[in-house]
């Protein structure tokens, strides 16, 4: 069976190239990069199976927000219109606030991992996801939760200063 492909889309190239080691290290993954949103769309095109009628070979995002020209955000609303669910989506930044868990939970992500990250919560997070359609399932509803609570936590510091 062939490993899952993630499609790890960040600006910064060589911390790309550090977490694309950390993912074919382990021996479960795939994984290749994008520079840009607009790197990363072309690297889903030349990916889709049978023209796309049969989805795409790229399993899995993780998917920085903070990018130049297309923010990481701007980009998954794209891939949700053109792919639907059927690419999953995980959050790697340095960036929390109000404005990016709401369009990240719109998005549907599986998680939210703030950099800098940790190896095995990296991993574990993509293990969780592969585990079954339900897991990942299970992994949106648990961060929509998360985001929640992020939300509310990130409104009350905003109110107490």
């Amino acid at each position: 069976m062939d490993k899952p492909l993630i499609l790890v889309v960040e600006d910064e190239v060589e911390y790309a190239k550090k977490i694309v080691e950390v993912l074919t290290g382990c021996g479960k993954y795939q994984a290749v990069t994008a520079n840009s949103a607009d790197e990363a769309l072309k690297v889903l095109n030349k990916n889709k199976l049978l023209f796309g009628l049969s989805g795409n070979r790229v399993r899995c995002l993780l998917l920085d927000i903070k990018m130049p020209g297309m923010d990481g955000l701007q980009f998954l609303e794209i891939v949700r219109q053109e792919y639907g669910l059927s690419i999953g989506a995980i959050v790697l930044t340095a960036y929390e606030d109000d404005d990016k868990w709401d369009r990240a939970l719109k998005g549907s992500v599986a998680g939210y991992i703030k950099k800098p990250y940790d190896r095995q919560d990296l991993i574990d997070k993509l293990d969780q996801f592969f585990r079954s359609e339900a897991s990942a399932g299970r992994m949106i509803s648990e961060t929509l939760l998360e985001g929640t609570e992020a939300l509310g936590r990130l409104e009350g510091e905003g109110n107490a200063g």
